[in-house]
């Protein structure tokens, strides 16, 4: 399949009027926009192919990748962002589904909030919740991870903060995780610290989630892994990877998202971050290493579609994009260079509005010259 002559990706916008509800599970900083992922599935893809998300992050390509009939591999190092994808990949078939199980596990979780021991909790975690809402939600998490519902326990986090009703914490951000106590101070909004009831609102989060769900073929294949990405080797080779990898410590992936990795068993967001928001030097190792090994993970002559942001490095002396590309080219070898594609990000697409990081992304077209991946 020869590549396009000009991508036809829209940067402009919002897409949450548009895109699936599943989508919109759970925050997540940095997130692909969907109708980008979408285009990139349809210009580099075909029907059935089979599509390898490296650095899934939410699940964006993977989603829509499987709601477009592809075959969908996906792999990402945080645990969070692991558990978006496989909740992505693999929800209910209904919303009637989901209820029924929520029902099921309420009993289980009823009792298990009764063995909840909050002076084991740290402080900063604490601060977030009403003691009680709090006892639900660490109850309801310990029943979602030991039956492996990923749906459900991506749903949850997906309430965990914010300072709407239909949340679990204080007034607080929604993606990354601060109390609001000078905009929403206690003594004047009394009502946002009282206890919070989660099973309804749990109810009411998977309800959202079903209100605009693609026809998706579940006779397809899926599957999410949890690795570094430099050291998975899929069974199968990709017809395709799609994937935008993390940008040289622009964003911090577990700092923040440190609430809802807490809930996950991570404690240490610092030391998560170091593998998941690598440095400059760390990031470019990253890749080659990533470059190595994708030349006997994807078909030979097939796309390798990176999309990244503008981030500079005075070390090498040129973009970022640009670095990467001499890196598969040059540096490791085994790929052609086909073409960039930039566009500037919209202010109102940026989490950190009117901050510094990246202002523009860059898409890079690779395609794998090396007729050592075997079929």
């Amino acid at each position: 399949m020869p590549p396009p002559a000009v991508l036809t990706c829209n940067w402009a916008g919002s897409a949450l009027q548009a895109e699936s509800t599943l989508h919109q599970l759970s925050p997540y900083i940095g997130k692909l926009k969907s109708s980008i992922a979408g285009s990139l599935i349809s210009q580099f893809t075909e029907a059935n192919d089979l599509i390898y998300d490296p650095f899934s992050g939410s699940g964006t390509v993977a989603l829509e990748a499987w709601a477009a009939g592809r075959n969908v591999l996906a792999n990402d190092l945080s645990p969070y962002a692991a558990l978006l994808t496989r909740a992505k990949l693999f929800p209910y078939v209904s919303f009637e589904v989901a209820i029924e199980e929520l029902e099921t596990f309420s009993h289980e979780a009823n009792r298990e909030r009764e063995r909840i021991d909050l002076r084991s909790i740290p402080a900063w975690v604490r601060q977030f919740f009403h003691r009680e809402t709090l006892r639900e939600a660490l109850a309801w998490t310990h029943v979602l991870r030991r039956h492996r519902r990923w749906f459900l326990l991506a749903s949850l986090l997906g309430i965990l903060h914010h300072q709407r009703p239909g949340f679990l914490s204080f007034p607080s951000s929604h993606t990354v995780p601060y109390l609001r106590l000078k905009a929403f101070p206690p003594a004047k909004f009394p009502e946002l610290y009282e206890y919070r009831s989660l099973r309804d609102r749990l109810e009411a989060k998977v309800k959202r989630a079903f209100r605009r769900v693609p026809e998706l073929d579940y006779a397809l294949k899926r599957q999410c892994f949890s690795q570094s990405a430099h050291l998975l080797a899929p069974k199968i080779l990709a017809d395709a990877i799609i994937t935008s990898p993390p940008y040289m410590r622009q964003l911090d992936y577990a700092r923040d998202n440190r609430l809802r990795l807490w809930f996950l068993g991570i404690d240490d967001p610092r030391a998560l971050d170091k593998a998941i928001s690598p440095r400059k030097e760390a990031f470019l190792k990253l890749m080659r290493q990533c470059f190595r090994k994708w030349k006997t993970v994807v078909k030979p002559q097939k796309y390798c579609v990176l999309v990244v942001g503008d981030g500079s490095s005075e070390v090498h002396g040129a973009n970022l994009p640009e670095i990467i590309s001499q890196i598969a080219t040059n540096e490791v070898g085994g790929y052609d260079h086909i073409y960039n594609y930039t566009e500037a990000i919209p202010n109102e697409r940026r989490v950190r509005r009117g901050l510094t990081g990246s202002t523009s992304e860059t898409i890079i077209v690779l395609r794998n010259n090396d007729s050592g991946a075997q079929s």
